[in-house]
């Protein structure tokens, strides 16, 4: 058997047995995520900053976070809402929050899921902005169904780690699942109607970089997290 194979098979058995880990018996979160599970999404992004508020034409529509959440299996909170500003741009932010992401239980990526919704996506891209000074690694994409095009920023959170794409994602999941944690998730995406995408990514990033500078250090690490943790 060649060398490849024989580590090909190594890499199989272990991703197993990490798959093992999670499925058997409860996970083990950790107590910081547990406390931190409680506070609500509301609490954490805020609904007015720089010259951003909420859109009173859609703020009626606006459930708790929890509430919303039972529409959605693998969730726990679901933030949904529209923020205005003085020149009468819209921005659409919604957050989702789960407890447990496991080896079988992750947050599904704009991508995928607009896909499910009949979208068609392109340009999909990684990029970094900067959140309150921080380098902030995010996703660019457009959605388009019949003429409605709708630009998007999202970035996605294991623990208090950004990750960037699946495989550090993965690796994240498989490196807490063999010390018997499972780590908590947060997704966060903006998007806009507009037909200027690179004008509505400049726009969501510089949304982003505000609220985040509108947040204290302890909820912008909850939003915003700390560095990506890499692959080796």
């Amino acid at each position: 058997m060649s060398r490849n194979r024989i580590k090909a098979w190594v890499l199989a058995a272990c991703m197993l047995a990490v798959a093992g880990l999670a499925a058997v018996g409860k996970p083990n979160t950790q107590a910081g995520m547990e406390a931190r599970s409680q506070v609500p999404l509301e609490a954490i992004f805020p609904s007015q900053f720089d010259d951003w508020r909420l859109d009173p034409a859609s703020a009626v529509f606006v459930r708790p976070a929890v509430d919303q959440a039972k529409q959605f299996q693998m969730y726990d909170q679901v933030l949904e809402r529209t923020y205005i500003n003085g020149q009468g741009q819209r921005l659409m932010l919604s957050v989702a929050y789960g407890r447990q992401q496991s080896v079988g239980l992750q947050m599904h990526r704009p991508e995928v899921c607009y896909q499910a919704g009949g979208f068609q996506v392109q340009g999909v891209t990684h990029e970094v902005i900067e959140a309150a000074g921080q380098a902030l690694p995010v996703t660019h994409l457009q959605a388009h169904m019949d003429g409605r095009p709708e630009p998007i920023t999202y970035w996605r959170l294991l623990g208090n780690g950004v990750v960037t794409d699946d495989s550090a994602f993965k690796f994240q999941q498989l490196s807490s699942g063999l010390r018997g944690q499972v780590l908590d998730g947060l997704l966060v995406r903006v998007s806009s109607i507009d037909q200027d995408t690179a004008g509505a990514h400049r726009l969501q990033a510089r949304f982003a970089d505000q609220m985040a500078r509108a947040m204290s250090p302890e909820m912008r690490v909850r939003a915003f997290g700390t560095p990506a943790v890499s692959p080796p």
